[in-house]
């Protein structure tokens, strides 16, 4: 029997008619999500002066600044403290920083990287590193972190679309701010925490994304995690979902606040990496994925044009969803329990034991042009929230 839980009735439905084409039916009222997208700056692509030198071929290390040169198909180390590296340019090539402080990439382009499942730039045990002003273009995989300390900030990423744009890997402390990213596939930025590492937190703030393949930001096995946050994006377009958490996030410690969603499960095809075996496929279409997860807090988000459902739970529990403003085609929020396919997935399948309903609890969120405002299957539970 499906369980509903409604502690008070004075959440309202909002829907109304008779508004002009243009007109936002909200803009006369009170909310906290955003009645316009945030105000995001345009990243500038660099400028780069000429080369002073130019080097084909080769494998370099680097332990002192570097900066005015051209890389083409080349492995290149920069290692050590307190190293910048500025006004290069990196074609084809690969470059690993590891074990290494206060690294600097600055006003850099790093670009057609041809190489199947190889990142561009490459980040491990470093702390303290700044990529800022610098273009990551046509690569198979743009930026990987791993066990670091980063902030990127002010940055183009244009058509990673072999295996992702960003890659936030396991333990790493990252602040990714004021980026732009386009074209990426499968997602823009995709995070992971699958060893439990309690250290793992990222700030997703005030990011422009559009034209992704599948999730624009997806988190993976993220469990065990210090409180992180997505806020204050503007998310178009997405062939899937502009946030997804799944695989086991368990203890994800995820907040969701202020976001603009608009334009989620887009049937267009999307220019590949020319080494990915994958094509575009149609997913889901949810402004919103909460799957196999708990700890996560969704507030204050507008979601615009969700082909499938705006906020979409399953089989995830210790689940806030507070004053969201949702359009979709289908249901505003749906909450459902496991999916039978995710035991016997391939990747990080769902164990037995965690296989269960999924329990929602929801406040003051505000619905317009949905065909159902909730959907709860007879497995799971919904609870009203007090609105005082």
């Amino acid at each position: 029997m499906k369980k509903v839980i409604i502690i008070s009735l004075l959440v309202p439905l909002i829907f109304i008619s008779g508004c002009g084409e243009n007109d936002d039916p909200y803009s006369t009222q009170s909310y906290t999500f955003p009645l316009e997208p945030p105000q995001i700056t345009m990243p500038q692509e660099p400028v780069l002066p000429e080369p002073v030198d130019i080097i084909e071929d080769r494998k370099v290390g680097y332990t002192e600044d570097l900066t005015n040169h051209r890389f083409i198909n080349c492995e290149i180390s920069v290692k050590g403290k307190g190293v910048t590296v500025s006004n290069c340019e990196f074609i084809n090539s690969i470059i690993y920083v590891d074990n290494s402080k206060d690294i600097l990439f600055e006003n850099s382009i790093i670009r057609d990287l041809n190489k199947y499942e190889e990142t561009s730039l490459r980040l491990y045990k470093t702390d303290n590193i700044t990529i800022t002003g610098c273009l990551f273009m046509d690569n198979y995989i743009g930026l990987g972190i791993g066990e670091c300390s980063a902030y990127i900030s002010g940055n183009r990423f244009i058509r990673n679309n072999g295996h992702n744009a960003l890659v936030i890997g396991n333990g790493s402390r990252v602040v990714v701010t004021d980026n732009y990213f386009y074209g990426s596939f499968p997602h823009a930025i995709l995070v992971l925490n699958r060893e439990d590492n309690p250290r793992a937190v990222v700030e997703i703030h005030h990011n422009l994304i559009d034209r992704t393949g599948e999730d624009a930001i997806n988190f993976e096995d993220f469990r065990n995690a210090d409180i992180s946050i997505v806020s204050e994006n503007v998310i178009t377009n997405t062939g899937w979902s502009a946030v997804l958490i799944e695989y086991n996030s368990w203890d994800s410690n995820i907040t969701v606040k202020g976001n603009w969603v608009e334009g989620t499960g887009i049937p267009w095809d999307l220019p590949l990496h020319t080494l990915n075996p994958e094509t575009f496929s149609a997913g889901w279409g949810h402004g919103i994925l909460i799957e196999d997860s708990s700890m996560v807090t969704v507030i204050d988000n507008r979601i615009l044009g969700a082909a499938e459902t705006g906020i979409e739970v399953v089989n995830a529990q210790n689940i806030v969803l507070k004053n969201n403003g949702i359009s979709s085609t289908g249901t505003g929020i749906g909450v459902r329990r496991y999916n039978e396919s995710s035991l016997q997935r391939e990747y990080s399948p769902l164990q037995p034991g965690n296989a269960g309903s999924a329990v929602v609890s929801v406040s003051g969120n505000s619905f317009l042009e949905t065909k159902e405002d909730y959907y709860v299957d007879e497995f799971s539970e919904l609870i009203h929230l007090d609105e005082r």
